[in-house]
């Protein structure tokens, strides 16, 4: 009841804020109040009014798009509260905030985006020792045009993306990505306390100067701005700080060495002028379980990441060779890696996207057989053709491609009934000989065309198999035969299935007499 009137106070305080202009000229109903935005506004100053037990948050105007999942404010100031930290020690400013949910359309992922516009942080927002380095460079505030933090969580698989930008004025331009195969928090029930489960991917980090080094060459001594004495005083910091990390009795590994040694070569790069660097995981066994033991072990963790440092973005040096794209574009027939080109085209990673071109390469090598082609092709056109990318994704689904049942799924649910169907029928040959002698077979059989793994989707012919089995006497045929009709009903396709499955069990009781079908069963 508190909650409620709480929510209909803060509603009151919204539309009496509201322009003159803007209000109705009647008098309005109490049922004006429950509309989605409305709703959805109230909803945002009640999730900030939460917020502030943690920070002190002001902002001029809050708007809500609940369709967008978008909430926007505008003059925004936070100041959160840290223990053993004056107030305003930290104070984040933005012009515009934008927070941003998933689409409503698409319920298999949750994703948030925050993004700050013509955002400055001053410099006790940051660790005492970073904070204290950034004031004697001279900065008492960070100002970025724009900071964005964006993460995606995809339900069924529990893989985490994030992405972390910020270009900071006269400073540096700061990108951070990553990829977790799986994330979830589990109880540790010694402990009670929660702990995070995380297999890793893949991580990296970009840095490119925006007049940070200018500054810093202000108090650096002479002999550090020379490239070769740069990359030397950094493969030396380095190290030692390898060694310190790793602990007493543990010199830094081959690896670490390694990285060192890259480090001072792209220190050297950096001070002759290209100012980018980027570091990159290289995980031998993707993904990595990040577990406490790992952590803890410093080396074993440095080890196991592998990380290499270079002044080109691995996504740069492993784009498809310019002219290795221009012969294939222009060949007649598809080249020997004509895989590998089409997946670039498709996913837009390594080839700039292009779904025109990718087909051309890709449609060769799916009517050859090649299951991976047919996926690439399906989670291409699957959403603007869906008819056409159907086929792909059931052969892809039948190889067991991970993540192509799941587009199967997808792709059907935008077809009708009969474009389903004949689709299904044109991969479907005649029933198998050996089937009739088992009845076990028959209801794998059944189970393996309606999933859709293993053998072609197909409605029908798990619909015959399962009908033949629940003749032979098996239950387990019978529920699937009877789950077939459910599910049909349930999609909506009720009706044109019951004509369909009338014709199948005519089919059924033919064969079982003109097989003999008690005769056969082991």
């Amino acid at each position: 009841m508190k909650r409620f009137i709480g929510a209909a106070c803060a509603a009151c305080v919204v539309l009496a804020g509201s322009p003159v202009a803007a209000q109705q000229t009647s008098r309005p109903s109490l049922w004006d109040f429950f509309s989605a935005e409305n709703l959805a506004t109230v909803m945002g100053h009640t999730l900030i009014s939460w917020a502030r037990l943690l920070a002190d948050i002001r902002y001029e105007q809050l708007s809500v798009d609940p369709v967008a999942g978008q909430i926007t404010l505008t003059g925004l100031t936070v100041s959160p509260f840290i223990p053993g930290f004056p107030s305003n020690a930290c104070q984040v400013r933005a012009t515009r905030a934008t927070i941003n949910g998933g689409p409503i359309d698409q319920i298999t992922q949750g994703q948030s985006r925050i993004a700050l516009d013509d955002m400055t942080m001053t410099a006790g927002c940051l660790p005492l020792d970073a904070a204290n380095t950034l004031r004697g460079l001279g900065f008492r505030n960070l100002h970025a045009n724009r900071a964005e933090i964006f993460i995606k969580y995809d339900y069924p698989s529990g893989g985490v993306d994030f992405r972390i930008h910020a270009d900071l004025e006269k400073f540096a331009s700061v990108s951070l990505a990553g990829e977790f195969a799986y994330v979830s928090v589990r109880m540790n029930f010694e402990t009670e306390e929660p702990v995070v489960a995380s297999d890793l991917t893949a991580a990296e980090l970009t840095v490119r100067d925006r007049g940070g080094w200018d500054i810093a060459q202000q108090f650096l001594p002479p002999e550090l701005k020379s490239p070769e004495s740069a990359g030397q005083a950094v493969a030396l910091g380095l190290e030692q700080a390898l060694t310190e990390g790793n602990g007493p009795g543990k010199p830094p590994s081959a690896r670490q060495g390694d990285f060192a040694v890259q480090a001072a070569r792209v220190a050297e790069r950096f001070v002759a002028g290209e100012r980018t660097f980027t570091v990159s995981t290289n995980i031998g066994e993707r993904p990595l379980r990040l577990d406490a033991g790992l952590v803890e072990n410093p080396r074993a963790l440095f080890d196991a990441l592998n990380p290499s440092i270079a002044t080109t973005a691995p996504a740069i040096t492993s784009a498809i060779p310019v002219a290795a794209l221009q012969a294939a574009m222009n060949a007649e027939t598809p080249p020997e890696n004509a895989l590998e080109l089409g997946r670039a085209l498709a996913t837009g990673l390594g080839a700039p996207r292009n779904e025109n071109r990718a087909l051309h390469l890709l449609a060769p090598l799916a009517r050859n057989g090649d299951r991976d082609a047919s996926f690439l092709i399906a989670r291409l056109i699957g959403e603007t053709r869906p008819a056409e990318a159907y086929p792909h994704a059931l052969l892809a689904a039948v190889a067991s491609l991970p993540g192509s049942l799941a587009l199967a799924d997808r792709i059907e649910r935008r077809l009708t009934f009969q474009q389903a169907v004949d689709t299904q029928n044109t991969m479907t040959g005649s029933p198998d000989e050996s089937l009739y002698d088992d009845v076990g077979a028959m209801r794998t059989a059944a189970r393996e065309y309606l999933i859709g793994v293993n053998r072609p989707r197909s409605w029908r012919a798990a619909y015959y198999w399962a009908s033949m089995a629940a003749a032979a006497g098996d239950r387990g045929g019978a529920a699937l035969r009877d789950e077939i009709d459910d599910m049909l009903r349930l999609r909506g396709d009720g009706d044109a299935w019951r004509t369909e499955a009338a014709k199948l069990e005519n089919g059924v009781l033919r064969d079982w007499i003109a097989k003999d079908v008690p005769s056969r069963l082991k």
